[in-house]
């Protein structure tokens, strides 16, 4: 599975991670490297800079367990986009 850190493969780093609309913290995994390079574009393109980690299919509940965090997987074919939040905070900064 593919996500999204501040280094590459450095849980320490940071692990890029979303709210959802519940509030609860929730990292977004990618089954095809593909799919997390187009989502990693969306979010560079509004200021972030993460890399593409990786990690075995059968350490992602571990690792998010530990973490403390949800999370979703993206099989191939889903269409991901950063969220609105996302896209609001990173457009309102641009004009500060």
């Amino acid at each position: 599975m593919f996500y999204l850190t501040k280094v590459e493969n450095s849980l320490e780093s940071g692990v890029y991670a979303t709210k959802d609309d519940d509030g609860t913290t929730v990292v977004q995994f990618f089954v095809d490297k593909d799919d997390a390079v187009t989502y990693n574009e969306h979010l560079t393109a509004v200021g972030y800079e993460l890399t593409i980690s990786e990690a075995p299919d059968e350490h992602v509940d571990k690792m998010c367990e530990v973490l403390g965090h949800a999370y979703t997987i993206a099989e191939p074919g889903d269409i991901v986009v950063p969220r609105m939040e996302t896209l609001a905070d990173a457009f309102e900064s641009f004009f500060q």
